[in-house]
């Protein structure tokens, strides 16, 4: 691992771990945080996170960001498991920050090795005997207002979480590791396309608990015939340039509480914010890009979605060209009710495409004319000669 330990050391740990042996006969209760432990039984963590990036697609790993994160963690004795026994489950280790340790480090006589995830302030040890149940949330440094527990019954519990507050925090708990008694190792050649990884710790596997979303614009077609308004391909009539103008998200819920278990769900949502996702003069053609302000808010807080003012309002131009010198702009407004689009969800990643179309999904929107001729209106002019 990453512990070093001589031969002299050894020997005295021997002689140590053969009066315990002797002590714990006549012991009636045994001590939940063991002290002088050797360096072989400090404890640490191993951090990914695992996400769905749309809701076609299945769960993968990435390494987690080097973002100090809050740690707990339940003592068992032997014998007991977490999901039978948990009530009589002890604290063990009360929200403490880990983070990564980059170069290795030397903390009250302990000697970290480098790229290790740990408590950068106290060393912490594996029970010798018995077990401990971990929960892990990110980052250790919450909103402003946002309030946290663990509890054996809840797990971890946020309240008055309100994803204003600090834009944009990517908010994850990890999944419980339960029963564990030693640190482990695992790893592979790759872990969501970045670079290899073997980590030796608590399986540490965080999961997003609010939603992403952003959007794409695209027209249906090219509705400037191949035109682009340069010198040698000049807009000519019947082409039309389409520019997206403004991507608002109207009457969302920002505040809400977050728990664990035993059901997870966020409950107790608040708020009526409006969002501008998008405010500019981006061209739109037949290639989808993103639209998106560099401040614009992507993490919300997951909810449902049931009355008919929480929308999507989408703005546009469309200028119609007559001839390459002459053309008439004109301003749409569109909106589409949340609720229709479907709700948030946690650890999602929603992708709103925007497809714009003129012709409409029954042609209704193409011009058609219907020629019909009025018959001669018959009149007796008299003559009388």
């Amino acid at each position: 691992m990453m512990i070093n330990v001589n031969e002299l050391t050894m020997k005295k740990m021997i002689l140590f771990a053969a009066a315990a042996c002797v002590a714990l006969a006549s012991c009636v209760k045994n001590e939940i945080t063991p002290e002088g432990e050797s360096e072989s039984n400090v404890l640490s963590y191993q951090a990914v996170i695992g996400k769905a990036v749309s809701r076609a697609q299945t769960d993968y790993k990435t390494n987690y960001k080097n973002v100090p994160f809050g740690s707990y963690a339940f003592f068992l004795a032997n014998g007991k498991n977490w999901d039978t026994d948990k009530a009589t489950a002890e604290m063990y280790i009360n929200n403490a920050a880990i983070s990564y340790d980059e170069s290795g480090s030397t903390l009250q006589g302990i000697t970290f090795a480098a790229d290790t995830w740990h408590d950068a302030t106290t060393v912490h040890y594996w029970p010798k005997q018995g077990s401990l149940t971990f929960f892990a949330y990110s980052p250790k440094t919450l909103p402003t207002g946002a309030s946290l527990t663990c509890t054996k019954d809840d797990g971890i519990k946020v309240t008055g979480f309100n994803v204003n507050t600090i834009s944009n925090t990517d908010f994850m708990v990890a999944e419980i590791a339960k029963d564990r008694t030693a640190n482990s190792t695992t790893g592979g050649t790759t872990l969501g396309g970045d670079k290899s990884y073997y980590r030796t710790g608590v399986p540490t596997l965080f999961k997003h608990k609010l939603t992403q979303i952003g959007f794409t614009v695209k027209t249906d077609r090219d509705y400037t015939n191949d035109h682009d308004g340069t010198a040698n391909k000049k807009y000519q009539a019947g082409d039309k340039v389409i520019k997206l103008t403004g991507i608002t998200i109207e009457k969302v819920k920002n505040t809400g509480t977050y728990t664990q278990t035993p059901t997870e769900s966020w409950s107790a949502q608040t708020g009526s914010v409006d969002y501008t996702h998008f405010s500019g003069n981006q061209a739109v053609t037949s290639t989808a890009v993103t639209a998106k302000n560099a401040n614009a808010q992507t993490i919300m807080l997951p909810q449902t979605f049931s009355t008919d003012d929480q929308l999507v309002e989408i703005t546009y131009t469309i200028t119609t060209y007559t001839s390459e010198n002459d053309s008439t702009t004109e301003t749409v407004t569109e909106t589409k009710k949340l609720k229709e689009l479907g709700n948030w969800e946690i650890n999602k990643n929603i992708t709103y495409g925007i497809t714009i179309n003129l012709a409409g999904t029954d042609g209704s929107g193409v011009i058609l004319w219907d020629p019909a001729v009025e018959d001669w209106t018959p009149t007796d002019n008299g003559i009388t000669i």
